[in-house]
Protein backbone atom coordinates (compact mmCIF):
# COMPACT_ATOMS: atom_id res chain seq x y z
CA UNK A 1 0.00 0.00 0.00
CA UNK A 2 1.21 3.56 -0.64
CA UNK A 3 2.19 5.50 2.46
CA UNK A 4 0.24 8.63 3.38
CA UNK A 5 1.96 11.87 4.42
CA UNK A 6 0.45 14.46 6.72
CA UNK A 7 -0.19 18.04 5.65
CA UNK A 8 3.51 18.87 6.01
CA UNK A 9 4.62 16.00 3.82
CA UNK A 10 5.82 13.86 6.73
CA UNK A 11 4.52 10.45 7.69
CA UNK A 12 2.87 9.75 11.07
CA UNK A 13 5.20 7.89 13.43
CA UNK A 14 8.17 8.28 11.13
CA UNK A 15 11.48 9.90 12.13
CA UNK A 16 12.47 13.25 10.65
CA UNK A 17 12.88 12.90 6.93
CA UNK A 18 16.18 13.50 5.17
CA UNK A 19 15.39 16.11 2.50
CA UNK A 20 17.59 14.19 0.08
CA UNK A 21 15.60 10.98 0.41
CA UNK A 22 12.54 10.73 -1.89
CA UNK A 23 9.20 10.29 -0.18
CA UNK A 24 6.80 7.43 -0.93
CA UNK A 25 3.91 8.31 -3.29
CA UNK A 26 1.00 10.33 -1.95
CA UNK A 27 -1.40 8.07 -3.84
CA UNK A 28 -1.58 5.61 -6.72
CA UNK A 29 -3.87 6.28 -9.69
CA UNK A 30 -4.86 4.33 -12.81
CA UNK A 31 -5.13 6.52 -15.93
CA UNK A 32 -6.45 4.83 -19.06
CA UNK A 33 -5.37 6.07 -22.47
CA UNK A 34 -2.25 7.68 -21.05
CA UNK A 35 -0.10 7.92 -24.18
CA UNK A 36 -1.01 11.42 -25.26
CA UNK A 37 -3.34 14.42 -25.05
CA UNK A 38 -5.45 14.54 -21.86
CA UNK A 39 -4.28 11.18 -20.57
CA UNK A 40 -0.63 12.15 -20.77
CA UNK A 41 -1.29 15.57 -19.23
CA UNK A 42 -3.20 13.94 -16.36
CA UNK A 43 -0.40 11.50 -15.60
CA UNK A 44 2.16 14.31 -15.49
CA UNK A 45 -0.05 16.63 -13.44
CA UNK A 46 -0.55 13.89 -10.86
CA UNK A 47 3.14 12.97 -10.89
CA UNK A 48 4.08 16.55 -10.04
CA UNK A 49 1.84 16.12 -6.98
CA UNK A 50 3.65 12.93 -5.95
CA UNK A 51 1.16 10.42 -7.35
CA UNK A 52 2.30 7.07 -8.72
CA UNK A 53 0.63 6.27 -12.07
CA UNK A 54 -0.62 3.09 -13.65
CA UNK A 55 -0.86 3.83 -17.36
CA UNK A 56 -2.67 2.01 -20.16
CA UNK A 57 -2.36 2.13 -23.92
CA UNK A 58 -4.22 0.55 -26.82
CA UNK A 59 -1.77 1.02 -29.71
CA UNK A 60 0.80 3.66 -28.72
CA UNK A 61 3.03 1.67 -26.39
CA UNK A 62 6.19 3.69 -27.07
CA UNK A 63 4.42 6.97 -26.33
CA UNK A 64 2.87 5.54 -23.19
CA UNK A 65 6.24 4.34 -21.89
CA UNK A 66 7.70 7.76 -22.66
CA UNK A 67 4.93 9.32 -20.58
CA UNK A 68 5.74 6.91 -17.76
CA UNK A 69 9.40 7.97 -17.83
CA UNK A 70 8.42 11.64 -17.77
CA UNK A 71 6.12 10.97 -14.82
CA UNK A 72 8.89 9.26 -12.89
CA UNK A 73 11.18 12.23 -13.49
CA UNK A 74 8.48 14.76 -12.56
CA UNK A 75 7.73 12.95 -9.31
CA UNK A 76 11.44 12.72 -8.48
CA UNK A 77 11.82 16.46 -9.04
CA UNK A 78 8.96 16.98 -6.57
CA UNK A 79 10.70 14.76 -4.01
CA UNK A 80 8.74 11.52 -4.51
CA UNK A 81 9.81 8.06 -5.62
CA UNK A 82 7.25 6.41 -7.89
CA UNK A 83 7.26 3.20 -9.93
CA UNK A 84 4.99 3.67 -12.96
CA UNK A 85 3.30 0.58 -14.35
CA UNK A 86 2.39 0.37 -18.06
CA UNK A 87 -0.18 -2.15 -19.31
CA UNK A 88 -2.08 -2.74 -22.58
CA UNK A 89 -5.85 -2.26 -22.62
CA UNK A 90 -8.40 -2.19 -25.45
CA UNK A 91 -11.71 -1.15 -23.93
CA UNK A 92 -13.71 -2.37 -26.92
CA UNK A 93 -12.57 -5.99 -26.45
CA UNK A 94 -13.88 -7.91 -23.43
CA UNK A 95 -10.94 -10.31 -23.43
CA UNK A 96 -8.51 -7.38 -23.29
CA UNK A 97 -10.29 -5.95 -20.25
CA UNK A 98 -10.14 -9.33 -18.50
CA UNK A 99 -6.43 -9.71 -19.31
CA UNK A 100 -5.72 -6.19 -18.07
CA UNK A 101 -7.45 -6.80 -14.74
CA UNK A 102 -5.58 -10.08 -14.29
CA UNK A 103 -2.24 -8.39 -15.00
CA UNK A 104 -3.04 -5.49 -12.67
CA UNK A 105 -4.29 -7.58 -9.74
CA UNK A 106 -0.90 -8.54 -8.19
CA UNK A 107 0.25 -4.93 -8.30
CA UNK A 108 -2.93 -3.69 -6.65
CA UNK A 109 -2.60 -6.37 -3.98
CA UNK A 110 0.92 -5.18 -3.16
CA UNK A 111 0.65 -1.42 -3.61
CA UNK A 112 -3.04 -0.58 -3.48
CA UNK A 113 -4.99 1.85 -5.66
CA UNK A 114 -6.54 5.19 -4.76
CA UNK A 115 -8.27 6.40 -7.92
CA UNK A 116 -9.19 5.61 -11.51
CA UNK A 117 -9.30 8.14 -14.34
CA UNK A 118 -11.36 6.71 -17.23
CA UNK A 119 -9.80 8.87 -19.92
CA UNK A 120 -9.47 6.37 -22.80
CA UNK A 121 -12.16 6.72 -25.45
CA UNK A 122 -13.16 5.48 -28.88
CA UNK A 123 -14.05 8.57 -30.93
CA UNK A 124 -16.23 6.78 -33.45
CA UNK A 125 -17.54 8.59 -36.50
CA UNK A 126 -20.97 7.29 -37.47
CA UNK A 127 -22.73 9.41 -40.13
CA UNK A 128 -26.28 8.19 -40.62
CA UNK A 129 -26.10 7.98 -44.39
CA UNK A 130 -23.17 5.55 -44.15
CA UNK A 131 -24.29 3.55 -41.14
CA UNK A 132 -27.51 1.60 -41.38
CA UNK A 133 -28.78 -1.70 -40.05
CA UNK A 134 -26.06 -4.09 -38.83
CA UNK A 135 -23.27 -1.55 -39.43
CA UNK A 136 -24.86 1.02 -37.17
CA UNK A 137 -25.69 -1.58 -34.54
CA UNK A 138 -22.08 -2.78 -34.52
CA UNK A 139 -20.75 0.76 -34.09
CA UNK A 140 -23.17 1.54 -31.26
CA UNK A 141 -22.33 -1.69 -29.47
CA UNK A 142 -18.60 -1.00 -29.84
CA UNK A 143 -19.01 2.54 -28.48
CA UNK A 144 -21.15 1.36 -25.59
CA UNK A 145 -18.58 -1.26 -24.62
CA UNK A 146 -15.66 1.16 -24.79
CA UNK A 147 -17.31 4.12 -23.08
CA UNK A 148 -19.57 2.42 -20.53
CA UNK A 149 -19.30 -1.37 -20.17
CA UNK A 150 -15.52 -1.63 -19.87
CA UNK A 151 -15.12 1.35 -17.49
CA UNK A 152 -17.92 -0.01 -15.29
CA UNK A 153 -16.33 -3.46 -15.29
CA UNK A 154 -12.93 -2.06 -14.31
CA UNK A 155 -14.39 0.18 -11.61
CA UNK A 156 -16.35 -2.59 -9.95
CA UNK A 157 -13.43 -5.01 -10.15
CA UNK A 158 -11.22 -2.50 -8.31
CA UNK A 159 -13.73 -1.06 -5.86
CA UNK A 160 -12.34 -3.12 -2.98
CA UNK A 161 -8.94 -1.48 -3.34
CA UNK A 162 -10.44 1.98 -3.86
CA UNK A 163 -12.52 1.61 -0.70
CA UNK A 164 -9.31 1.16 1.32
CA UNK A 165 -7.78 4.42 0.11
CA UNK A 166 -6.52 6.80 2.76
CA UNK A 167 -6.75 9.83 0.49
CA UNK A 168 -8.88 12.59 2.02
CA UNK A 169 -12.51 11.78 1.20
CA UNK A 170 -11.67 8.22 0.16
CA UNK A 171 -10.97 6.64 -3.20
CA UNK A 172 -12.11 8.36 -6.37
CA UNK A 173 -13.27 7.53 -9.88
CA UNK A 174 -13.27 10.14 -12.65
CA UNK A 175 -15.27 9.46 -15.81
CA UNK A 176 -15.00 11.53 -18.98
CA UNK A 177 -18.14 12.45 -20.89
CA UNK A 178 -18.31 15.21 -23.52
CA UNK A 179 -20.28 18.45 -23.80
CA UNK A 180 -21.53 17.26 -27.21
CA UNK A 181 -23.29 14.42 -25.40
CA UNK A 182 -24.84 16.75 -22.83
CA UNK A 183 -27.11 18.98 -24.84
CA UNK A 184 -24.83 20.06 -27.69
CA UNK A 185 -25.14 17.21 -30.23
CA UNK A 186 -22.79 17.16 -33.19
CA UNK A 187 -23.90 15.53 -36.43
CA UNK A 188 -22.08 12.40 -37.49
CA UNK A 189 -21.30 10.93 -34.07
CA UNK A 190 -24.44 9.05 -33.06
CA UNK A 191 -22.69 6.01 -31.53
CA UNK A 192 -20.13 8.04 -29.61
CA UNK A 193 -22.59 10.67 -28.40
CA UNK A 194 -25.16 8.18 -27.10
CA UNK A 195 -22.45 6.24 -25.27
CA UNK A 196 -20.95 9.37 -23.72
CA UNK A 197 -24.40 10.51 -22.57
CA UNK A 198 -24.66 7.23 -20.68
CA UNK A 199 -21.35 7.93 -18.94
CA UNK A 200 -22.89 10.81 -17.04
CA UNK A 201 -25.77 8.63 -15.83
CA UNK A 202 -23.30 5.93 -14.82
CA UNK A 203 -21.24 8.39 -12.80
CA UNK A 204 -24.34 9.55 -10.94
CA UNK A 205 -25.49 5.97 -10.31
CA UNK A 206 -22.11 4.82 -9.03
CA UNK A 207 -21.73 7.93 -6.87
CA UNK A 208 -24.76 6.69 -4.95
CA UNK A 209 -23.89 3.02 -4.94
CA UNK A 210 -20.20 3.33 -4.05
CA UNK A 211 -20.62 5.97 -1.33
CA UNK A 212 -19.40 6.70 1.26
CA UNK A 213 -16.02 5.04 0.67
CA UNK A 214 -15.58 6.09 -2.97
CA UNK A 215 -16.25 9.42 -4.66
CA UNK A 216 -17.33 9.47 -8.31
CA UNK A 217 -16.97 12.40 -10.69
CA UNK A 218 -17.77 13.16 -14.31
CA UNK A 219 -15.77 15.64 -16.41
CA UNK A 220 -17.27 16.87 -19.69
CA UNK A 221 -14.68 18.62 -21.86
CA UNK A 222 -15.32 20.84 -24.82
CA UNK A 223 -12.31 21.52 -27.00
CA UNK A 224 -9.25 20.94 -24.83
CA UNK A 225 -7.27 19.57 -27.77
CA UNK A 226 -8.32 20.03 -31.36
CA UNK A 227 -9.31 16.88 -33.19
CA UNK A 228 -6.65 15.77 -35.65
CA UNK A 229 -7.32 17.06 -39.14
CA UNK A 230 -9.88 19.70 -38.11
CA UNK A 231 -9.81 22.57 -40.60
CA UNK A 232 -9.39 26.20 -39.62
CA UNK A 233 -12.92 27.23 -40.58
CA UNK A 234 -14.39 24.59 -38.26
CA UNK A 235 -12.11 25.74 -35.45
CA UNK A 236 -13.19 29.33 -36.00
CA UNK A 237 -16.86 28.31 -35.86
CA UNK A 238 -16.34 26.51 -32.55
CA UNK A 239 -14.47 29.46 -31.04
CA UNK A 240 -17.17 31.88 -32.18
CA UNK A 241 -19.58 30.03 -29.88
CA UNK A 242 -17.14 29.83 -26.97
CA UNK A 243 -17.49 32.73 -24.51
CA UNK A 244 -13.80 32.65 -23.54
CA UNK A 245 -12.91 32.81 -27.24
CA UNK A 246 -10.14 30.22 -27.16
CA UNK A 247 -9.58 26.50 -27.03
CA UNK A 248 -8.52 24.85 -23.82
CA UNK A 249 -5.55 22.56 -23.30
CA UNK A 250 -5.12 19.01 -22.03
CA UNK A 251 -3.55 20.56 -18.95
CA UNK A 252 -6.82 22.38 -18.17
CA UNK A 253 -8.60 19.03 -17.88
CA UNK A 254 -5.67 17.46 -16.02
CA UNK A 255 -5.66 20.13 -13.32
CA UNK A 256 -9.35 19.52 -12.70
CA UNK A 257 -8.77 15.78 -12.39
CA UNK A 258 -5.99 16.34 -9.86
CA UNK A 259 -8.28 18.59 -7.83
CA UNK A 260 -11.13 16.08 -7.84
CA UNK A 261 -8.90 13.22 -6.71
CA UNK A 262 -6.72 14.96 -4.14
CA UNK A 263 -8.49 18.12 -3.02
CA UNK A 264 -12.25 17.59 -3.19
CA UNK A 265 -13.22 15.30 -0.29
CA UNK A 266 -16.85 16.46 -0.21
CA UNK A 267 -17.62 16.31 -3.92
CA UNK A 268 -19.27 13.34 -5.59
CA UNK A 269 -21.78 12.67 -8.35
CA UNK A 270 -21.39 15.95 -10.21
CA UNK A 271 -20.57 16.68 -13.84
CA UNK A 272 -18.15 19.53 -14.45
CA UNK A 273 -17.70 21.07 -17.89
CA UNK A 274 -14.27 22.21 -19.08
CA UNK A 275 -15.25 24.11 -22.20
CA UNK A 276 -14.63 27.83 -21.90
CA UNK A 277 -18.39 28.35 -21.56
CA UNK A 278 -19.23 26.61 -24.83
CA UNK A 279 -22.04 24.60 -23.22
CA UNK A 280 -23.87 27.89 -22.51
CA UNK A 281 -24.44 28.56 -26.20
Amino acid sequence: MTARPDSNGSFPGAPSRDPGVPRPPRARVLVTGASRRVGRATVLELAHAGVEPVLTFRAREDECRATAREAEEAARAAGFAVEPLVLPLDLSVAASVDAFLAALAPSVERRGLDAIVHNASDYIVSPLDACEGPALAALMERAHRAEAVAPATITLALRGALAKSAVAGGGAVVFFSDIYALGKPRAGYLAYTVAKAGVRAMAEQLAVELAPAIRVHCVAPGVVAWAEGMDESTKAAVLSRTPLGRAGTPEDAAKLVRFLILEAPYLTGGTITVDGGRSLR
